[in-house]
C-alpha cells in the first residue's frame, strides 16, 4: 500500500512547487493477519432472539420483497463487525430506532420493554465493531509531527519557539494528537510551515542587538491616585450638574450637559454607589505611597500595575520584584499577587504569589518572566480575578452590603523590573549553525557544510542525499548573488530543510515485513514519547553506536531522559489528553455562585492533576494512588482552596490529608468536578461517563443522535437525579443511564467547583426574584458489576479495587499514545505484556514505560 505525502520540490530559481513524494508503508500481510487474529476474537453478533423482535418491527416494510425507500434489511448479515458496510447499516438501524424515526407512526409501536432490550443489545455489539474494524492491525502509519512536537523540536534545534499560531493546531474529536491518521497535510500549509521557519531563523541568527540588564521601578501610586481622583471628579460633576437640573423647572436638560431625566437619575445613582470606594481609597494613608488592589466599578474593572513593557528587541529572562502587603480580614483569595501579560480580555495568567506580610511589616515577592525573542509583553500585576462579568457582579453585591465594593485584599509599595540576563538558547543555536569557518576554507564550501550540518541535525541523524543538498545549496548561491550578506543568503535553504519531509515526518524506512528498528529510529520514536522533541546529541551519539538497542543502555538512556526537564512535555501532553482535560476550559463558571473558582484556582487545579501524576511517577508510587491516597500534591493556591493547613509558596508539594478527607486522589479533585459540569450545574452523566471512561475502563457507548427533548419536564426544577431518572424513561437513553448514573450520584456531594456540600442548589430568576431551590443529596448507588455503594466514600473505596482495570486502560492509552494509532484488539498480548511486568513492579509508572519501550511493537516497524 503506498501513501502520499506532500513535500518540497526545489528548484536552482528559488521557486517552490507541491509535489508528491511516494512513500511506501508496509502492508503486505496486514489484511491477512488481521483476518486471522479477528477470527480468534469476540464478533460483534445480533442473536436469534434480537433478529425475533427485528424481524417483527422491521422486515414488513425492508424485506428483500418490500425494500421501502430503497432499504433491503432483510440480507443485513447478523455479525455486525463483518465490514465497514455492514457496521454501517447496523448504526442507520441504531440511529432511526433511537429517534424514533422507526418503526413509522403507521406502523406497530415498538413496546418498551422489546426496545429497550433490541437498542441495548446493538448498542453493546456497536461497540465491539468499532473496536474490531477500527484496528490498525498493528500497522503504525507514517505521521507528522504534530503541532507541539514541531514548537519543540525547532526550538531544540534554534533555541527560539516559533510562532505556530498560522499551523494546524492538531487538536483531535478522540483519542491523541500523536495519531498520525488524524495528522493530515496541505498543500497550502507548505507556504506556512516555510514562512514559520524562516521567522524563528532570523531571530537565531540575525538577533537583535543586546540590550544591558538594567532595573526600571515602578512607584504606581501617582498614577493611581491620579486616576481615581479624575474619576471621582468626573461622577461628581455629573452629580452636582444632574441636581442642578432637577431643581429647577426652565432649562432643558441639554444646558446642563444631559441628554435626558434617565442620564440624570443615573448620574445620581453612579456618584451615591461608586463614590463611597474611590473617596475611602484615596483617604487611606497607604494609598499616598503605595496603591491598593481592589475590584471597581469603573472601567478597567480592577486596580492594576503597569509594569515597564518589554520590547521584542529585549529578549530574555526578567526579574519581577515588588514590596506588598494584605489587609487582615479580607477574602484569602485576595491576599494574592497575580501577573498577567497581553491586554484587555485577552490577558494571560502567568504566576501567582501569596502575600502574608501585614502593612506593619511589608515583604518582597518575586516572579521570573522569561521573554521570548521577537515578542512584545506587557506585564501587570493585579489581584486575583475571574476576568468576566463575575468580578463586578460580586462587586454589586459587597456595595449593597457594606456600602463601598469588594474589600481589597493586597497592598503594593512599589514593583520593579530587572532584565534581560540574555537567554543563552539562541546565541549556543546559532554558534552551533554557523560554526566557525576553517582556516583556508573556501565560502561556498563552508556553506555547504552549514547546510549539512544542520540537515543531519533536523532529520535527526540521517544525512541528506547529495541532490537534496545540491538543491540546498542553489538557494544560497541565487540569494548570495542577489546581494544578501552569507548569514541572510542562508536562512532560505536552512527554512527549506525545516519545511521538508524528512524534518515534518517521522520517516522509518518501509520494508514488505515487520522488522526491527534501528537504532537511529528506536532514539526517535524514544524521544518523541519522553520529550515531544527529537533526539539530543547523546541520544543519538549512542545509537550511531548502535548501543541503544541494547536493554541495558535503553535502560540508562530511559532514566536519563526522565530525569530531564524536558519529560514534563509527556506528563502534561500525554494526561492531558488521557483524562479528557480539555474539558476544564470548556465552560464559564458562575463567578457568582462559585466565587473561588476564579482564574486562579482553575489553573492551578489543572497542575494539580498534572504534579499528582509526576509525584506519583517520580516516587515510584502504584498507578493506584491516583485512585485513593492519604495525600494531595497541591500548592498554596490549592491548599487555601480546599481549607488545608496552610502551605507556604507556590509550589507544588506533597500535603498528607486529615482523616475522612474527601480528597486524595482523582477523585477528589476541583478539576476533576469542574469537568464534570457545565459551570452552572453538575452533572452525574458526565461524572459518571469520565469514571466509566478513565477509571474503570469501561466506556459507555456514544450518545444517540437526537436524544429526545423531556418537553413535559419544561419550567420544572428538578434534582440531578430526578433529571437523570427522567431520561431513563426513554427506552433509547436508558441502557447506557442506567449504567453509567449510579456512578454520577455517588459524587454528587462535589458541586460544580469540586467543594464538598450536604445539599444540591439551584438557583433560579434574576435579581430580586431570584430564588434558590434545596435537594438532599442521595450518592447511593452501584457500579456495572453490581458492586454497591452508599456514598462517596465507599464509591472511592469500590473504584480504587479496580486497579487492574485502572492499569489496563493506563496501558491502552500509553500504546495509543506511544504508537500514534489507536488501540486495537491486536494490541492485546502487547498490552497484557506491559501490565504482567508493571503489576510485579506495583504498577509503578516507570515499570509500565520500562515495558512498553523494550516491547517488539515498540521497537519494530
Amino acid at each position: 500500500m503506498k501513501t502520499l505525502v506532500p513535500f518540497v520540490s526545489l528548484t536552482r530559481r528559488g521557486v517552490l512547487s507541491v509535489g508528491l513524494l511516494s512513500v511506501l508503508v508496509t502492508a503486505a500481510g496486514a489484511d491477512t493477519l488481521a483476518a486471522a487474529e479477528t477470527s480468534e476474537v469476540r464478533q460483534a453478533l445480533m442473536t436469534n432472539q434480537h433478529v425475533e423482535v427485528f424481524a417483527k418491527y422491521c422486515l414488513d416494510c425492508h424485506s428483500t420483497d418490500a425494500s421501502e425507500a430503497g432499504v433491503d434489511l432483510e440480507g443485513l448479515p447478523l455479525t455486525v463487525s463483518q465490514d465497514i458496510a455492514t457496521a454501517n447499516m447496523w448504526q442507520k438501524v441504531l440511529n432511526a430506532i433511537n429517534s424514533g424515526e422507526m418503526p413509522p407512526e403507521d406502523s406497530e409501536p415498538m413496546t418498551d420493554a422489546d426496545k429497550a432490550m433490541f437498542l441495548e443489545a446493538l448498542t453493546d455489539q456497536m461497540v465491539i465493531a468499532r473496536k474490531i474494524l477500527g484496528d490498525s492491525g498493528g500497522v503504525i502509519p507514517l505521521r507528522r509531527l504534530n503541532r507541539r512536537e514541531y514548537e519543540n523540536t525547532v526550538e531544540s534545534l534554534l533555541g527560539v519557539r516559533p510562532d505556530v499560531s498560522s499551523l494546524p493546531d492538531d487538536q483531535v474529536g478522540a483519542g491523541f494528537d500523536t495519531q498520525g491518521a488524524s495528522l493530515f497535510f496541505s498543500s497550502d500549509q507548505l507556504e506556512n510551515y516555510l514562512e514559520t521557519a524562516k521567522a524563528a531563523l532570523r531571530l537565531c541568527l540575525i538577533p537583535a542587538e543586546a540590550t544591558a540588564s538594567k532595573t526600571r521601578r515602578v512607584e504606581p501610586e501617582t498614577k493611581q491616585n491620579e486616576a481615581y481622583q479624575k474619576y471621582l471628579d468626573m461622577l461628581l460633576d455629573q452629580y452636582e450638574r444632574s441636581l442642578a437640573w432637577q431643581a429647577q423647572d426652565e432649562k432643558p436638560p441639554s444646558e446642563f450637559g444631559i441628554l435626558d431625566e434617565y442620564q440624570a437619575k443615573k448620574n445620581l445613582s453612579q456618584y451615591q454607589d461608586w463614590s463611597p470606594q474611590l473617596k475611602e481609597y484615596l483617604q487611606r494613608p497607604e494609598t499616598k505611597t503605595g496603591v491598593t488592589l481592589m475590584m471597581t466599578i469603573k472601567a478597567g474593572g480592577y486596580t492594576t500595575v503597569k509594569l515597564p513593557t518589554l520590547f521584542d528587541s529585549a529578549p530574555g529572562k526578567y526579574t519581577i520584584r515588588l514590596r506588598a502587603a494584605h489587609y487582615p480580614g479580607t477574602e484569602s483569595r485576595f491576599h494574592y499577587v497575580e501577573l498577567s501579560s497581553g491586554y484587555a480580555s485577552s490577558k494571560k495568567r502567568v504566576a501567582w504569589r501569596k502575600v502574608t506580610a501585614t502593612l506593619d511589616e511589608p515583604e518582597i515577592l518575586t516572579f521570573e518572566f522569561d521573554h521570548k525573542p521577537g515578542q512584545r509583553e506587557q506585564l501587570w500585576l493585579h489581584q486575583r480575578t475571574h476576568q468576566d462579568r463575575a468580578d463586578k457582579n460580586l462587586w454589586t453585591i459587597h456595595q449593597k452590603e457594606n456600602g463601598l465594593g469588594t474589600p481589597p485584599g493586597v497592598w503594593i509599595d512599589w514593583a520593579e523590573v530587572s532584565g534581560p540576563e540574555p537567554d543563552l538558547a539562541p546565541t549556543e543555536a546559532a554558534q552551533r549553525i554557523l560554526f566557525e569557518r576553517p582556516e583556508g576554507v573556501e565560502e561556498d564550501r563552508y556553506a555547504v557544510e552549514v547546510l549539512r550540518r544542520f540537515a543531519v541535525r533536523a532529520f535527526r541523524g540521517t544525512p541528506p542525499d547529495r541532490e537534496f543538498l545540491k538543491q540546498l545549496f542553489g538557494h544560497y548561491d541565487a540569494n548570495r548573488k542577489a546581494g544578501q550578506t552569507l548569514v541572510e543568503a542562508l536562512i532560505d535553504p536552512l527554512a527549506i530543510t525545516l519545511s521538508s519531509p524528512q524534518f515534518l515526518y517521522m520517516v522509518e524506512e518501509d520494508r514488505e515485513d515487520t522488522r526491527q528498528l534501528s537504532d537511529t529510529e528506536l532514539a526517535v520514536r524514544l524521544s518523541y514519547l519522553i520529550w515531544s522533541s527529537q533526539p539530543d546529541d547523546e541520544l543519538i551519539r549512542v545509537a550511531m553506536s548502535g548501543q541503544l538497542s541494547d536493554p541495558a543502555m535503553l535502560d540508562q538512556q530511559l532514566t536519563r531522559m526522565l530525569a530531564d526537564a524536558q519529560h514534563s512535555h509527556f506528563v502534561r501532553d500525554f494526561v492531558h489528553q488521557w483524562l479528557s482535560m480539555e474539558r476544564l476550559g470548556m465552560f464559564q463558571f458562575d463567578g457568582v455562585q462559585f466565587r473561588s473558582f476564579d482564574n486562579a484556582t482553575r489553573e492551578n487545579a489543572r497542575e494539580e492533576i498534572y504534579q499528582l501524576f509526576m509525584h506519583v511517577m517520580h516516587e515510584s508510587l502504584p498507578l493506584g494512588d491516583l485512585l485513593k491516597a492519604d495525600y494531595v500534591v497541591v500548592n498554596d493556591v490549592m491548599a487555601d482552596y480546599y481549607g488545608l493547613d496552610p502551605v507556604q509558596g507556590h509550589e507544588f508539594r506533597k500535603v498528607p490529608l486529615p482523616a475522612g478527607s474527601p480528597r486524595g486522589g482523582l477523585l477528589g479533585t476541583a478539576a476533576v468536578s469542574a469537568m464534570g459540569s457545565d459551570g452552572l450545574r453538575s452533572s452525574p452523566v458526565e461524572r459518571g461517563a469520565w469514571v466509566l471512561r478513565h477509571l474503570l475502563n469501561d466506556p459507555p457507548a456514544p450518545a444517540p443522535p437526537n436524544v429526545p427533548q423531556l418537553g413535559r419536564l419544561a419550567g420544572e426544577v428538578l434534582s440531578a437525579r430526578e433529571l437523570q431518572k427522567a431520561h431513563q424513561e426513554e427506552p433509547q437513553c436508558a441502557q447506557c443511564h442506567r449504567k453509567i448514573d449510579p456512578i454520577g450520584y455517588g459524587l454528587e456531594n462535589f458541586d460544580v467547583d469540586g467543594m464538598w456540600r450536604n445539599k444540591e442548589k439551584i438557583t433560579t430568576g434574576k435579581a430580586r426574584r431570584k430564588k434558590i431551590h434545596q435537594f438532599d443529596i442521595s450518592p447511593s448507588g452501584q457500579l456495572p458489576d453490581g458492586t454497591p455503594f452508599a456514598s462517596y466514600f465507599e464509591l472511592r473505596d469500590a473504584i480504587s479495587t479496580r486497579q487492574d482495570d485502572f492499569a489496563r486502560g493506563f496501558t491502552e492509552a500509553l500504546i495509543a499514545y506511544g504508537l500514534g494509532r489507536p488501540y486495537g484488539f491486536t494490541d492485546q498480548d502487547l498490552a497484557d505484556q506491559i501490565l504482567s511486568a508493571a503489576k510485579a513492579k506495583n504498577y509503578s509508572v516507570r515499570a509500565f514505560l520500562d515495558a512498553f519501550v523494550h516491547s517488539r511493537s515498540f521497537q519494530s516497524r
